[in-house]
């Protein structure tokens, strides 16, 4: 173990275990030849690679409704889930790379930048090389997290997991008064606000909570200061992305909204089975989701150990509400229309339980580590249980096994399970068809010709006699569509047809008319915006370099 340690301190050995390990894990549910595991979301964030890949193929580099989607009515995708880590799987596509092999390639990525941050969060733990290998394999093979990659197959969650570890290294760092280094803090901020909304609200709640917990130590000019320029640095780089999503939400109303699919007082469970699915590591159902055995049987132990010895009381406290949280204790219901309802599953805690509880036993107030081979002894069972859990995983759902043929012709109607950014007024079931998509409009009240309906364009002749006349596109409305007439004609700017949730405009004239989508003046500042404030985070790296011995 020690000659093992010592190699691992040279960055190629440990590099090239975390890539080997990225990998093995991912294989461990694709063994079975010609045919990939896949549940849950993996068909809409296939298609998200899809709709970025086309969208770079016609020059849109930032494209924010993704006409790829539903046939070509469009799905603001890229508007609401940020897309920017998905640029190297889109980059693969257009090189050729077939869909299967693009979208493992990505969940290892994935797998490799959460070992690696998590490793650079336990560095500046101050774990040494042995605690900081515990630390992170335990965070990395947590049931939950292996229940995200294997059964929900949540990339964007994933994506904001990468981050959370080096969130708790800092707020542990301000807590003693270290505070230089606050645009780590940022860095891993901006990390999860370029991942996944949800992911960002959680991680702003546990940082609220950590922070109230631990008041005394924050309460000082320096750790203020600070944290409000990490503050300001993280909204200013993902500004370009939420001020778009807001200024949507404002406009309009969306199916999230008013129809959601999922009620979060009705995702949580019994604690007793909570309990039991977590002592026995369950393959993730819905009824079945827990924390894992290695986490649970941590929980236990540090709660007992630290509430006898006062030590770490506020993480600790954190873990068990958040535990709890996810129990039917909780008053989910009383809070159901409150911003808290956009947890949607309480059990997302998991992630965070976890990561509290891998910190608990890498610090190893108890000792345990110091006992000969118990180190060892803890990293074949994480392996062991590992190996079990993708098996047990694939044998309980054999149907979700699909040949390599099927990733290549995936619907581009499937835009996951909720349809949560759809406009509220569209009937989805009554779009999903391969019918070619029509103009609606009163042939007694205007002529069409010349019709060419594409992806991104729905372009026509008209002639209306001098009369309004309105027309609907087959275009899902999002605020940013414009319209352009050449000849002596008429358009007013597209707006929301209320029968169906599509894009109307009212005509006037005679004319040729184009129709698409452009970035609003919201979306332009507020792209520059972050612009601005990416080119300050690069200023203060090379500052950084410049005064460091």
């Amino acid at each position: 173990m020690n000659n093992l340690m010592q190699k691992l301190n040279q960055k190629r050995y440990l590099y090239s275990i975390f890539l080997l390990i990225s990998i093995l894990v991912v294989l461990l549910v694709n063994w079975h030849p010609g045919y990939a595991f896949s549940t849950g979301d993996y068909r809409f964030h296939i298609n998200r690679i899809g709709a970025l890949t086309t969208s770079i193929q016609h020059f849109n580099f930032l494209p924010k409704v993704d006409e790829y989607f539903a046939g070509g009515y469009g799905y603001a995708a890229s508007l609401f889930y940020p897309d920017i880590f998905l640029y190297p799987a889109a980059i693969l596509r257009l090189l050729g790379v077939p869909v299967l092999v693009t979208y493992l390639l990505t969940q290892v990525g994935i797998n490799f930048f959460t070992l690696f941050i998590t490793y650079i969060a336990g560095k500046r733990l101050n774990f040494s090389t042995k605690n900081n290998l515990i630390f992170t394999f335990i965070y990395f093979l947590s049931t939950y997290r292996l229940q995200v990659l294997y059964s929900r197959q949540d990339l964007g969650e994933l994506m904001g997991m990468i981050f959370f570890p080096l969130v708790l290294s800092e707020l542990l760092k301000f807590k003693k008064g270290d505070t230089n280094e606050w645009y780590i803090f940022s860095f891993a901020m901006i990390g999860i606000g370029l991942s996944h909304l949800i992911s960002l609200f959680m991680i702003l709640c546990f940082c609220v909570l950590f922070v109230l917990l631990n008041i005394k130590y924050f309460w000082n000019k320096n750790a203020i200061r600070n944290i409000l320029k990490a503050a300001g640095l993280t909204i200013g780089i993902v500004f370009g992305i939420y001020a778009p999503i807001l200024e949507q939400m404002i406009s309009q109303d969306f199916t999230v909204s008013t129809d959601p699919l999922i009620r979060i007082y009705e995702e949580t469970q019994p604690l007793t089975e909570l309990v039991a699915h977590s002592f026995s590591n369950q393959v993730f159902h819905a009824g079945t989701v827990n924390i894992g055995f290695v986490i649970f049987i941590g929980l236990v132990v540090y709660t007992i150990y630290n509430f006898i010895k006062c030590k770490n009381i506020s993480l600790t406290l954190i873990a068990l509400f958040l535990f709890i949280s996810c129990t039917q204790f909780f008053p989910w219901y009383s809070i159901r229309n409150s911003i808290f309802a956009s947890f949607q599953f309480p059990w997302r805690f998991f992630s965070l339980i976890s990561l509290i509880v891998a910190y608990f036993i890498a610090n190893d107030d108890l000792n345990l580590f110091k006992i000969k081979y118990a180190t060892t002894a803890l990293m074949v069972g994480l392996m062991g249980l590992t190996v079990a859990f993708a098996q047990f995983t694939t044998q309980a759902s054999p149907w979700r096994m699909n040949q390599y043929s099927t990733y290549n012709n995936i619907s581009t109607y499937l835009i996951g399970a909720g349809h949560e950014y759809l406009p509220c007024e569209i009937n989805y079931n009554e779009i999903k068809t391969d019918e070619p998509r029509l103009l609606g409009y009163d042939s007694t009240d205007v002529s069409v010709s010349h019709k060419e309906i594409t992806n991104n364009n729905v372009k026509f002749s008209f002639n209306t006699k001098n009369k309004d006349a309105k027309v609907v596109l087959p275009l899902f409305f999002y605020k940013g569509y414009q319209a352009k007439v050449t000849g002596t004609g008429s358009s007013t700017t597209p707006v929301l047809n209320n029968d169906n949730g599509q894009t109307k405009i009212y005509l006037n004239g005679s004319g040729t008319v184009s129709v698409q989508y452009h970035y609003t003046t919201v979306q332009k500042l507020s792209l520059t915006v972050s612009l601005i404030s990416t080119l300050y985070c690069f200023f203060i790296i090379w500052r950084r370099k410049q005064t460091m011995p």
